[in-house]
Parts: structure tokens; C-alpha cells; sequence
């Protein structure tokens, strides 16, 4: 079960800290270090701790591991997207969502009742699974110098842990900002969010209207906002809006706030501004990439097609982003007069498919699918058991999604097998049934025309339609 992170702050005075770290420490250390009560005081502990490395050793040890590290825990899980993380996970790698689908209804037939009476109607039950897939580490050399300097002024300790602590928090919340930027232009790019058209977008009037109708059309129930197509809604109070600096710098919030039937202070909690979605650091994560497969590097094809987008809106499920694990490791090395530390962070970093998101785009942009699309025959496999037709989309290297064969309920009473790259069996016994192809791309549904053994052959093309 993920759990939301208290945020604490840093709010200690150097001698509470001193006093503190005391009070846990080794009874060599209690013997050795005086408990304080004034800022006089706090150089004389400074004294003692360097003329004895095996204490300031300890000391170290305790400043990281008990304080610094709680600040650090506490602004990475409590950063500006806090609303839309998860949680933290203590235990399991694995996250199984579940989605039920709504049940079907059926026509009331006392004739029926008999037969009906013991048949088993299943729920259509589906799963995602999003695993830990973000294994980073942040390394940090503290020298016996620093730890020095930190003893010649009343604020010294704090001032250093401060230093310290942002030095790791800044990297690791940049590197999650990235992440949640990366989240969206994947999702886009792949087909995992419907994209809709906001017309002219100088025409900031027509923009709100479109996002007003949006967002009141998520409160409906629909299969056409989530990669999964399941029957779902989002809430107003659930939806939450990602907008470029420049498009956001055109609109006042009242007008946004009014599109969403909000007030501006509760509008204000819903918005998010992102730099842009025609950049990305790619550079940031070259390591990573090099050694393992956490993270693709986004391209700048993907980078080119985003910059049609000018806004993204997204149910507040569809990040599944929970952090897993931080903590601190240390190494000491005596000889050069300095310790090593590494904080680890472990994240599972993923989208929901049965969560609804939806792409704001210009007129006339390649992440639209379009209207109408063409396929092949690519082959006619027959043998004593059954036909295999093979049926391969003509796809523009334009536009990037995932082409999915769904199979219908009539299909499946005629016994005819989908497979979900373009494959129909049709059973020897029926060769003269025909069939209606049918496939997803992206967030549309396209249906093409029928197909029967005697109408085609390969080569042949098939025109799909988009639903």
C-alpha cells in the first residue's frame, strides 16, 4: 500500500542538532562530546570532533543519516506534482492495477430463463502491472575540511546540511520533473492520450471553449479518452492541466478557472506549467541510458510532432509515479580525509491505461489520426483446418501509434481467432462467413469493410474508417 510523506522541515538550531545527535550517539562519543547550551560552545564540540577522527566520524554519520536525509525524503516526496505521485511503497516492486469494465446489459426473455439460469457470466476484469523500472544514484564527497568550516559560526551545521541536502534534492526533484515531462511526451507520441484539436490557437476565446468541452465531457462516461477504451469518467475535481509558459502567459486564470467550473484558488491546485514540450535534457539521463534500460532518449522527431501541442489534461491516476526506496550509504576513506556518500532513489515511473488524458493540438498535426486509412492483403494462408488472412495497415511514418486487431462479439460466436498484429483464422468449417476487420490507433477506432473468401485475394487493399 502507497503512503503520502509528512513534509518536515529543517527548523533545528546547530545546538539542537549537536544535542541531538549526541543523545543517539556512542557512549565513547557521550564521554567525549559535552552536551551545549550556547553558541559559544558550538566551536568547542568543533574542537574535539577534529582531533578525533573515529568521533567525527560518527558525527558525520548521524548528520547524514539522521537529519540530512529526513530533509531530503521530505522535499522529494512533497514537490510541486505531490498531487499526482502516488505515494511511497516499503514494500514489493510490483503495482497491479485493476479495471473492471461495466457489465453488459441484456433484454429480460422468460423463454430464456432456463438456460440462462446457470450460466456463468464473468466480469470483464483487466490489469495493468507498473514495477520499480528507476534505479538512480546521486554521489557526494564531504570533506573533513567542510566539516571544519562548519564549527567556526553559530549557524555553521545548519548552513552546511542545508548546502548538502539541496545539492541532492535539486538533482533528484529536476530528474523527476524530467520524468513526469517524459511521461507526457511518450504518452502523445505513442498514442496514449486523445488528441483533440483547439482550432486557432491565437484565437484564445475558441482555445478556452475547447478546453471548457473537454473538460465537461470527461464527467461522462466514455471509452474515448484512455488507451484501454474501458468505460470510465473523470471528475472535475480529479482532472488536472498542463500548459507550456507561453500559452499559459495568454490567458488570465479566471478564464481557465471559469473553463473548468472552478474557482481560482481550487483552479490554481489543478495547473500545472511546463517550460515547453519541444525540449528535453536528454543529456541528463546519457549515463543512465548507456547502461541500462530505464529510459529512452526521446527523439526529435517526437520533439518536432510536440510542437503542436500546446496542453495536456489528465485524470490524476493516469501518472503512476510512487516512490520506492531513498536512502544513504557512506564509505570512509582515511586516507584522503574525506567520506563518500550515495543516496539511492528507486521509483516506478509508468502511465494508467484505463486512465483518461487528452492532447491539446493545432489544425492539421500528425498526432490526429486521420479520418480514413488503407490496408493490405498481405497474405491468404490456407490448410486443412483453417484460412489465415493477413492484414497490414498502411501507416504514414508521420504519425506514431500502436495499431492493435480487436476482436468483435460476432467474431467470436463464429469462432474466428484475432490476432492483435493483423492475423484472422477462420475456421475451415465457415470459409464463407465473412468477416469485418477492426482495429484501434492510438485513442480512435477504425472498422474496415467486410471480408469473405470469395471477395479477396492478396494485394487486395481494405479502407478502414475511423469511428
Amino acid at each position: 500500500m502507497a503512503k503520502k510523506v509528512a513534509v518536515s522541515k529543517l527548523n533545528a538550531r546547530t545546538i539542537d542538532i549537536l544535542n541531538t545527535i549526541r543523545t543517539t550517539a556512542s557512549a565513547n562519543y557521550q564521554a567525549s562530546v559535552p552536551e551545549i547550551s550556547t553558541e559559544q560552545e558550538v566551536v568547542k564540540v568543533g574542537d574535539i570532533l577534529m582531533g578525533y577522527p573515529a568521533l567525527a566520524n560518527e558525527f558525520l554519520s548521524s548528520l547524514m543519516n539522521r537529519i540530512a536525509l529526513v530533509s531530503i525524503k521530505s522535499a522529494m516526496f512533497n514537490n510541486k506534482y505531490k498531487e499526482l505521485k502516488k505515494g511511497y511503497i516499503e514494500n514489493g516492486e510490483t503495482i497491479e492495477e485493476v479495471f473492471i469494465e461495466l457489465a453488459k446489459a441484456r433484454e429480460f426473455n422468460v423463454d430464456k430463463a432456463q438456460a440462462r439460469e446457470f450460466a456463468r457470466t464473468l466480469p470483464d476484469v483487466r490489469t495493468a502491472f507498473h514495477s520499480l523500472n528507476w534505479k538512480v544514484q546521486y554521489p557526494l564527497t564531504i570533506e573533513y575540511e567542510t566539516l571544519r568550516q562548519a564549527f567556526t559560526s553559530a549557524d555553521g551545521v545548519t548552513e552546511m546540511i542545508s548546502r548538502l541536502t539541496a545539492t541532492l534534492t535539486q538533482a533528484a526533484e529536476y530528474d523527476e520533473f524530467l520524468l513526469f515531462k517524459y511521461l507526457i511526451i511518450k504518452g502523445v507520441t505513442s498514442g496514449k492520450m486523445k488528441p483533440l484539436s483547439v482550432g486557432d490557437v491565437a484565437n484564445l476565446k475558441n482555445v478556452a471553449s475547447k478546453f471548457k468541452k473537454a473538460s465537461n465531457d470527461l464527467t461522462f462516461m466514455s471509452t474515448q479518452y484512455n488507451t484501454e477504451h474501458v468505460h470510465t469518467v473523470t471528475e472535475k475535481n480529479d482532472q488536472y492541466l498542463f500548459m507550456t509558459s507561453e500559452l499559459d502567459a495568454k490567458y488570465d486564470i479566471e478564464v481557465l478557472a471559469n473553463a473548468f467550473n472552478m474557482d481560482k484558488a481550487t483552479f490554481s491546485g489543478h495547473q500545472f506549467i511546463i517550460d515547453d514540450f519541444t525540449t528535453f535534457d536528454n543529456d541528463r539521463f546519457d549515463v543512465i541510458r548507456a547502461n541500462s534500460s530505464m529510459i529512452e532518449e526521446v527523439t526529435q522527431e517526437e520533439l518536432d510532432m510536440m510542437a503542436d501541442v500546446g496542453a495536456v489534461l489528465v485524470d490524476k491516476e493516469w501518472f503512476q509515479v510512487y516512490d520506492n526506496l531513498t536512502v544513504m550509504t557512506e564509505t570512509q576513506v582515511n586516507s584522503g580525509l574525506y567520506v563518500n556518500y550515495n543516496l539511492d532513489v528507486w521509483k516506478t515511473i509508468s502511465i494508467s491505461p484505463f486512465s483518461n488524458a487528452i492532447a491539446f493540438v493545432k489544425d492539421g498535426t500528425s498526432i490526429v489520426a486521420p479520418a480514413t486509412l488503407t490496408a493490405k492483403i498481405s497474405a491468404i494462408d490456407k490448410n486443412d483446418y483453417a484460412t489465415v488472412y493477413t492484414i497490414e495497415p498502411e501507416i504514414d511514418d508521420t504519425f506514431i501509434g500502436d495499431v492493435q486487431f480487436v476482436a468483435t462479439e460476432d467474431q467470436t460466436k463464429k469462432a474466428i481467432a484475432v490476432h492483435r498484429y493483423g492475423a484472422y483464422i477462420v475456421p475451415a468449417s465457415d470459409e464463407s462467413a465473412s468477416f469485418t476487420p477492426e482495429f484501434k490507433l492510438a485513442s480512435s477506432s477504425y472498422v474496415g469493410g467486410a471480408i469473405t473468401k470469395a471477395s479477396v485475394k492478396v494485394g487486395d487493399t481494405v479502407t478502414f474508417t475511423k469511428q
